[in-house]
């Protein structure tokens, strides 16, 4: 696919930014702010363009600010910012390791008109900065892996934006219940969604204020907090609208706890999603979900999980489901997908990852009816018997696809490689990590998926530069790459990758036994690509002697 000429001219405007005079006028709101978004990504915020930046596109009617995964933001960036007089509704700082305290202090004069705020991954942050925000129009906040944030900073943030809708404190090891249940008594009613995930300090105490003052709660995430006992979530079942529940690896939650915690949601008959990976739960669990009208379900390792189980739950829910993941049950036989086969017509996501028993073969039903067409989400990485066949009826049939991961199969080579460019053309999450591919394959899913985001080949030893230069001239939203273990894939071409991307590309391509001074080029006779180092053309030069 080749690149809009608007995002040419915005690539030839971020590179000459400081050529142009009076630049700001002449652009759009939407384009000062997709600028100084791709610029961020791109690492050109450099000290030259710095001025350039605070006079063109810190304008003052900035609703959408996006400065993210860049070490050039610094708290110099936000204090211009700051300074630019805009009050935007929307501001991410994802991932930016030189902002600190001052720098978020800097945000303050602008925060009046701010509903949306991601702080996520900022290493720097203590709960100093987050004194700073106030802000009466803030719904929604995350600050995931920001973990030098205690319970004194989350206090003061409740206190300063009470209308808060919607908190992310994923993976905040400093905190505790008190912070949590101040959380609770202070925005009471008005908090929905939470995700406390990850946080080792949190015990029932926590969820039992959360039952008590957050009635409207819908969305509640506690997964690996593994020192919840399942008490304080029996009152939030009984009193919190909770439509999705995530208590994956929590591995104090009792038996009889998880069936008052079911029996109570399936009684409100509101539950949607349900994840309870790793859990310990017991055949009347197995009844309660099989009698609700869920529309996702995950049981990732659940040792209650059966084959039989499996029919009962598929049967009843199969005309409401449409998430299903019972990955990693590797006691389930060929009965598990025949029964979802059977039962299940509205499935569009289905997770069978490291099911080494499965065959794959009583699931063709699925793919070769109508329901194939529902299909956007098909994870089959690990299950190692589910053969070529079963996955080259996947591909021709699934045109809905959007991710599609089968890592580790047999026999997926070319031929399944060919068929998924030709039927899957919405796809933007491929995982073909150690299969039998060429570049001839991922070179025809790069021209026909355009829309590819995340493409995983790892292992993938034959692979060379050419399949990541079409990836680069076709996929331009491209913004993962997984390339470790392909040797003779070069640093040059990943560079080469990263530039032609509209935004930024992470890119894992670790060769532990990579040849020093890898060079790979284009033969222009043959046009194929091979070495062209110096240890290739040394070889070269004492044949011809």
């Amino acid at each position: 696919m080749v690149k809009s000429l608007e995002d040419y001219c915005l690539a030839c405007i971020a590179r000459h930014i400081t050529t142009f005079n009076r630049l700001g006028n002449h652009l759009s709101l939407r384009h000062k702010e997709v600028l100084l978004e791709r610029m961020c990504w791109h690492q050109q915020l450099t000290p030259e363009v710095t001025p350039s930046i605070f006079y063109n596109l810190f304008s003052h009617t900035l609703l959408r600010v996006n400065l993210s995964y860049s070490p050039q933001v610094t708290d110099r960036t936000l204090e211009l910012l700051g300074n630019s007089g805009c009050l935007p509704t929307s501001i991410t700082l994802n991932d930016c390791p030189n902002v600190t305290d001052r720098g978020i202090s800097c945000l303050t004069r602008i925060l009046r008109k701010t509903e949306v705020l991601k702080l996520k991954r900022l290493h720097q942050i203590t709960s100093k900065g987050l004194k700073s925000i106030v802000s009466r129009s803030l719904k929604y906040i995350n600050l995931s892996e920001s973990n030098g944030i205690s319970d004194e900073g989350i206090i003061d943030l409740v206190h300063n934006c009470p209308n808060i809708e919607k908190l992310s404190v994923f993976e905040l090891h400093k905190l505790s219940d008190v912070s949590l249940t101040q959380v609770a008594a202070i925005l009471g009613g008005t908090l929905t969604e939470i995700d406390a995930s990850d946080i080792n300090l949190v015990t029932s105490q926590s969820t039992q204020a959360l039952a008590e003052h957050c009635r409207n709660l819908t969305v509640a995430k506690f997964e690996s907090c593994v020192r919840l006992d399942g008490s304080g979530l029996i009152q939030m079942a009984e009193r919190c609208d909770l439509t999705d529940l995530w208590i994956s690896f929590c591995y104090k939650i009792s038996q009889p706890n998880i069936d008052i915690i079911v029996s109570l949601l399936r009684a409100k008959e509101r539950m949607v999603t349900f994840n309870a990976m790793g859990i310990g739960m017991s055949t009347l669990s197995m009844q309660m979900i099989a009698a609700s009208c869920l529309t996702s379900l995950s049981l990732c390792g659940v040792t209650a999980l059966t084959d039989s189980t499996v029919d009962m739950i598929t049967k009843a829910t199969g005309h409401s489901l449409v998430n299903l993941d019972v990955s990693n049950c590797l006691w389930l036989t060929n009965r598990t997908p025949a029964a979802i086969a059977r039962h299940c017509h509205a499935l569009e996501k289905l997770g069978l990852r490291n099911m080494k028993e499965l065959n794959g073969r009583e699931l063709c039903p699925l793919f070769l009816d109508k329901r194939a067409k529902n299909f956007k989400s098909i994870t089959l990485s690990g299950s190692k018997n589910i053969p070529a066949t079963v996955v080259y009826d996947i591909v021709s049939n699934c045109t809905s696809l959007k991710i599609f991961t089968v890592a580790g199969l047999k026999d997926i080579d070319d031929s399944i490689a060919f068929a998924l460019a030709q039927n899957c053309k919405n796809a933007c999450q491929i995982s073909l990590k150690n299969c039998e591919l060429t570049d001839k394959g991922v070179c025809e899913i790069a021209v026909n998926c355009s829309k590819l985001t995340i493409m995983a080949l790892a292992g993938v030893s034959h692979l060379t530069d050419k399949c990541v230069i079409a990836l680069a001239e076709n996929c331009h939203e491209l913004r993962e790459l997984y390339v470790s273990g392909c040797p003779k894939i070069t640093r040059q071409c990943i560079t080469y990758l990263k530039d032609c991307a509209i935004g930024r590309v992470c890119v894992k391509h670790t060769i532990p036994n990579a040849p020093i001074g890898l060079l790979m080029g284009k033969d222009l006779d043959t046009g194929q690509y091979t070495r062209v180092d110096n240890v290739e053309f040394d070889s070269l030069k004492s044949k011809l002697a």
